[in-house]
């Protein structure tokens, strides 16, 4: 279960990343190779490096990449269909993702998928009903440490406490008509939630470049100077890290309704609207790289194929770093809408978060739960 949370998560989260553009200033520590080019200079190389390896949008991706994280801990710790009379316990596992409304494919480049998110969670709820309140406490945790696979790596952790206050619900009496249809009443939740993902990637790279018209620095027949300009065609080959972190705090306001059908099926929905508390999200970019060249060796060919044709040029070494860091969005007003199947004490369902903004950011839940 774990691995397959992390796996997941990953593998949305780095959907995302490639994706998504990003720009960053990048941090470059250079050293200049062996070989020297007349007409190049370190600065050239620098240059060359930098345009490799910016990026565009890193706030708004990390942004866009926090606001589904913090969405799919909605749904994971509260039950607004059960009405358990006295306690629950279960589990569940979501996933968000934040979608362009804008997107065509015909004339819009990248992808429509802007920001992605994966959570799961234990939780319990306790009816306060046997104190003469009318409210259920619930909570709800996970936690998964770091685990490893191949390049990649993810950690996940969350917990919430959640109170729901249930107003014009029907009484438990029974009857011939409760037990085809019976409304729910209106269930006002609140609480906190918390939740912080890790991401790790480490990956090869191979960057490929060009330097036109440059001094050829080969010699003619007689062992003149050539004079010719050559070009120098080359690569960045190396390793690249990427690290992602996020945390996010908000509290939620949720009033909502529901509707049970010959008491197997419960129809639920309602709004909900989200005040952030903070957290946010970091990413660390690095790539360690070495710079090679490669040119024609005078009197061979224009556009041989064959590698011996070539000289091998080491242009130097390059650490490249980049940072950013982003603030979760501003509150969202949210649409539920939930669907459970009820089966004794057992409950089976389905949830799901949807704003009307851009980008219209949905989550999916499902779970079970044991009431009674």
């Amino acid at each position: 279960m774990r691995k397959t949370v992390v796996t997941l998560g990953l593998a949305f989260g780095f959907l995302a990343g490639l994706g998504t553009p990003l720009r960053a200033q990048p941090e470059i520590t250079f050293t200049p190779g062996a070989d020297t080019i007349p007409g190049l200079n370190e600065q050239d190389l620098r240059n060359k490096l930098n345009e490799l390896f910016q990026a565009a949008g890193t706030r708004s991706f990390l942004r866009k990449f926090g606001d589904a994280q913090s969405f799919t801990s909605k749904g994971l710790g509260v039950d607004y269909a059960s009405e358990a009379t006295y306690f629950e316990v279960g589990g569940s596992a979501s996933f968000a993702l934040g979608m362009d409304r804008t997107y065509q494919p015909s004339n819009t480049p990248g992808f429509p998928i802007s920001g992605v998110g994966l959570n799961a969670s234990l939780m319990g709820g306790l009816s306060l009903g046997f104190l003469g309140i009318p409210v259920m406490v619930f909570g709800n945790w996970m936690k998964v440490p770091t685990q490893n696979y191949g390049a990649m790596s993810g950690s996940l952790d969350n917990w919430g406490v959640h109170a729901q206050v249930r107003l014009f619900g029907p009484s438990r009496s029974m009857s011939a008509l409760k037990m085809l249809v019976r409304w729910g009443g209106i269930a006002v939740t609140t609480g906190l939630d918390y939740s912080h993902m890790s991401l790790g990637l480490k990956q090869p790279i191979s960057s490929k470049f060009t330097f036109s018209n440059l001094p050829d620095v080969g010699v003619d027949a007689t062992g003149a100077a050539s004079g010719d300009i050559m070009d120098v065609n080359g690569a960045v080959v190396g390793t690249a890290h990427l690290n992602i972190d996020m945390t996010t705090k908000s509290i939620p306001l949720e009033v909502t309704t529901s509707l049970r059908l010959l008491t197997l099926l419960t129809a639920y929905g309602g709004l909900g609207f989200d005040w952030q508390l903070g957290g946010g999200s970091n990413m660390d970019v690095g790539v360690d790289a070495k710079m090679v060249g490669h040119t024609l060796l005078p009197g061979a060919a224009s556009g041989s194929k064959n590698p011996a044709d070539y000289s091998n040029l080491d242009l130097g070494t390059a650490h490249v770093k980049f940072m950013d860091h982003a603030e979760p969005s501003a509150a969202k007003i949210r649409g539920i809408m939930g669907l459970q199947i009820n089966l004794f004490m057992l409950r089976i369902f389905t949830q799901m978060n949807i704003t009307n903004t851009n980008p219209v950011m949905a989550s999916l839940a499902v779970g079970a739960r044991v009431a009674y």
